[in-house]
């Protein structure tokens, strides 16, 4: 991963270009929704970044690419393995299973998880840090802490933290479970976090 300087717009960035772009990791499960719509109805479609959309449903079929694409233009896309990513595309996690980066691509397979609450975004963002891609870390309205465990290697490989205040979700218990790790560098509201990932993508590109 590119160091938190990179992000801000210092020129150390990677050496192939196909992967220099931020990747935008946003975990969420029950009452992320709404401020998951809220932040794409305010993103513009051509920030330069990727968007991977990790979810918490385990049988039932993801409905986000529906209701993804009535807020935002960019292409929306299940994530398959060996899909390779691309920036101004947001890819959704398929229900009941997880995922990794590796390389530019996509690695899925079936939750290796089985009891408890789910650890997918933790393994997300795990792999993240170790990618050559610029991270950033979303959390929305979700229960348990899913995500946390990984923050701080995540902030130490260069990634950048932002939260949704828990007192506007409508489950805090991710959000909080970021914030109680030191870990977050903003709380933001779903439309603010809009503005601040164009913020950043506008400093990446400079």
């Amino acid at each position: 991963m590119i160091m938190r300087d990179s992000i801000a717009g210092v020129t150390d960035v990677a050496s192939d270009p196909k992967l220099a772009f931020p990747v935008v990791a946003i975990g969420m499960s029950a009452g992320g929704i709404l401020p998951l719509t809220q932040l794409f109805s305010r993103l513009k479609p051509t920030t330069g970044m990727a968007f991977v959309v990790i979810h918490h449903l385990r049988k039932a079929p993801t409905l986000l690419p529906e209701i993804l694409s009535k807020k935002t233009m960019m292409p929306i896309e299940i994530v398959s393995p060996g899909m390779l990513i691309r920036p101004n595309h947001v890819y959704v996690l398929r229900s009941g299973m997880e995922l990794t980066t590796l390389d530019g691509s996509f690695e899925v397979r079936r939750r290796s998880k089985v009891t408890g609450f789910t650890n997918v975004f933790t393994l997300f963002l795990n792999s993240l840090s170790n990618s050559e891609h610029p991270g950033i870390a979303v959390f929305l309205s979700g229960v348990d802490k899913d995500g946390a465990a990984a923050l701080k290697g995540f902030r130490e490989k260069g990634g950048l933290t932002i939260a949704q205040p828990p007192q506007s979700a409508q489950q805090p218990e991710m959000p909080m479970a970021a914030l109680d790790t030191g870990y977050v560098d903003h709380i933001l509201s779903p439309e603010s976090i809009a503005e601040e990932l164009e913020q950043i993508a506008k400093r990446h590109e400079a």
